[in-house]
């Protein structure tokens, strides 16, 4: 055999690989959203370029007083959806894993503050509120 098509075999493969490895994460992660999670609320930062060529929002959100951020790819139906809040679903056991939902949007500052946005946090000084 050639070493043009062992590299070729060997690419393959590890194309297969990474797509095989890229599935199970996904699903995975999907798997984790749906067994075991819980809400809070976040907010919608700024557009971004996730893996450098979706648009997506990306957004924060608090859980047990730890900021994580999130990415959601855009939806053209929803007109700026940007520095407001919106119900967030995260994983119990990776609160890194989240979905934005952006036809959520929560308005009442009393459900911001009970979901966790400004507790504890507004007590010690900090305003996160602001996008930084």
């Amino acid at each position: 055999m050639s070493s043009d098509k062992k590299q070729n075999i060997l690419f393959i493969i590890i194309f297969m690989g990474a797509i095989i490895c890229s599935l199970y994460l996904s699903e995975k992660h999907e798997m984790s959203l749906k067994t075991n999670y819980n809400f809070t609320v976040g907010k919608t930062l700024k557009f971004e370029y996730n893996d450098g060529f979706k648009d997506c929002i990306e957004y924060k959100y608090f859980v047990d007083s730890v900021k994580y951020i999130g990415c959601i790819v855009n939806d053209s139906n929803i007109s700026s959806p940007l520095s407001k809040f919106y119900k967030v679903k995260y994983s119990k056991e990776n609160p890194e894993i989240s979905e934005l939902y952006l036809t959520n949007e929560i308005k009442d500052s009393v459900e911001i503050y009970k979901l966790g946005f400004l507790n504890k946090w507004h007590r010690r000084g900090f305003d996160n509120l602001h996008p930084n």
